[in-house]
């Protein structure tokens, strides 16, 4: 992996791969240095990648465009570089103690948006 983790980057990405690899069939590849997560194996749809926003550890999550202004009124989103345009936001995640309830419902809001309907179905 080629992103830098230092120890709470490394705590988060371990507590994110126990959330998202809870979804069905989801795989984590490594695209630009960073951990992203794909419904449908290693060749599937992008559920979330894993990287800094601003010097704070950020996942981001497929929310869609018609969402997306309600996520992007909380200062701890963001829209997420290159794919925001897509419906895509960044979520700075907290440095004393993410919501990671929070972090759990919007991957599997991600995985809904994004993943093909046959994996869809086993939520």
């Amino acid at each position: 992996m080629h992103i830098e983790l230092d120890a709470r980057g490394a705590k988060y990405l371990e507590k994110i791969r126990k959330i998202a690899f809870a979804l069905p069939d989801v795989a984590e590849t490594e695209s630009f240095g960073h951990p992203w997560f794909r419904a449908g194996g290693a060749k599937g749809k992008v559920i979330s990648v894993f990287g800094a926003e601003g010097g704070a550890w950020s996942l981001c999550f497929k929310v869609g465009k018609s969402n997306m202004s309600l996520f992007l009124k909380d200062p701890r989103f963001v829209q997420t570089p290159y794919i925001g345009k897509h419906g895509w936001v960044s979520l700075k995640l907290d440095p004393k103690k993410p919501d990671w309830e929070e972090v759990a419902e919007l991957l599997r809001t991600s995985y809904r948006n994004n993943a093909a309907p046959k994996f869809v179905k086993k939520l």
